[in-house]
């Protein structure tokens, strides 16, 4: 008798463990999906204001004072920006970055938004948005970083290069010409 208890505690203990492991997977995939739709939507706010004509209902994000700059970007590209901005300001010159971040021109004209993400890590997706740019098929690529439930840009990549590619080219034309 005591070989029956025995043995219908084991099959307790693997039904146990059976249901464990389900619930945990239930629960956790809509957390991990909802990281990546999180993302997803993130990105779809920041596009759907360039569906059309820049100068029509196109407007685009305007990145008019620092703290919109750092509600869109991580701190470090949020920085650069903004450091960049306040230098050329100075100078009385233009800031490095003369176009729009999120399409990489200064004027558009833009059809067909589709926009897909993937989860590149616990706190990285990778967004690419694909559009029809004045008759011409474009491609941007994302890279999200996530700070606590919040999503920002890491970096922006078009066909002409990338977002944090114009500030390192800037920084080492900076160093090349400073006065030793």
């Amino acid at each position: 008798m005591s070989t029956n208890i025995f043995a219908r505690n084991a099959i307790s203990r693997r039904a146990f463990g059976a249901c464990f492991t389900v619930a945990f997977v239930v629960s956790v995939a809509p957390a991990l999906a909802g990281g990546e739709q999180a993302a997803k939507a993130f990105l779809d706010s920041i596009y759907q204001s360039y569906v059309g004509s820049s100068s029509g209902s196109g407007k685009g994000v305007a990145l008019a004072n620092t703290k919109v700059v750092r509600g869109y970007f991580t701190v470090g590209l949020a920085s650069l920006i903004l450091e960049d901005r306040a230098a050329a300001a100075k100078r009385n010159e233009p800031p490095v970055l003369d176009g729009d971040p999120f399409v990489g021109h200064q004027n558009w004209d833009i059809s067909n938004l589709a926009i897909d993400v993937k989860d590149t890590g616990p706190s990285k997706a990778i967004g690419t948005v694909t559009f029809t740019n004045v008759g011409r098929p474009e491609k941007v690529v994302v890279e999200l970083l996530r700070s606590g439930k919040e999503w920002r840009v890491a970096d922006v990549e078009w066909d002409s290069g990338s977002l944090r590619g114009l500030y390192r080219r800037k920084a080492a034309h900076d160093n090349e010409t400073a006065p030793r």
